[in-house]
Parts: C-alpha cells; structure tokens; sequence
C-alpha cells in the first residue's frame, strides 16, 4: 500500500493506493497531515476487510510508530531526496561519493547487499 496527500489548489486529500494495481482504496480530505488520518484511514481499511502486507510512506516524523503493526518502507525517491540534500549532487568528500554510488543503486538492490555496502 503507498500512503500519499495529494493538493488540488488548497484541497488536500489523504489517498491510500495499492502499491501493484494503483488503485485508490481509501481516501479522505483534509486540512493538514496529521497521524491522526493515517491512523483512520490505515482502521477504516482494516475494517473493510482489507489485508496490509507493507505501507510505503514518504518518511514524515512519527509514521512508522502510526503503522507500527504493519511492515513499513520508506519510499526509495524519499530516501534519495534525504541523502543528496546531505551530500549534494556534486560531493567532493570520498565518503560522500561512495555514498552517492550506493544511493544510485537503492533500487536495485535488497537490504542484505545495501546494508553490507553501507558497513564497508
């Protein structure tokens, strides 16, 4: 499931999809984000019948705690966004270029071989 707020003008709107066929599943409008939201529309699915396998979320504070049932996976663009606004898309430190190579190749890894990259 991807958790994402989409804004229409000043609307906003709170929009839980399946992450395979993109279809909306739940969605409700909203005045700002708050975990509060997540929260219902993460119960209001439950409900419904629905069964959570993982949630992809954007990385705002306090998520992983809203969703701490459920396996949870910060969203690779995020991830990506985070670590280059530290190591700029030009870095001159070492670590910094070896970090960038590591970024460029999120997506096409698995968490054994990243962590072991990271650790080198």
């Amino acid at each position: 499931m991807i958790s994402d707020t989409t804004f229409y003008g000043k609307r906003r709107d709170k929009v839980f999809k399946d992450s395979i066929t993109k279809e909306v599943l739940i969605w409700k409008h909203i005045q700002s984000e708050t975990i509060k939201d997540y929260k219902y529309l993460l119960s209001e699915l439950l409900t419904l019948g629905y069964t959570i396998h993982s949630i992809t979320i954007d990385g705002k504070r306090g998520l992983y705690k809203a969703f701490e049932d459920c396996p949870v996976q910060m969203c690779h663009f995020h991830q990506k966004r985070i670590i280059q606004r530290y190591i700029t898309k030009h870095p001159k430190l070492q670590a910094s270029k070896d970090l960038q190579k590591i970024m460029h190749k999120l997506t096409s890894t698995n968490e054994t071989i990243f962590t072991k990259k990271l650790d080198v």
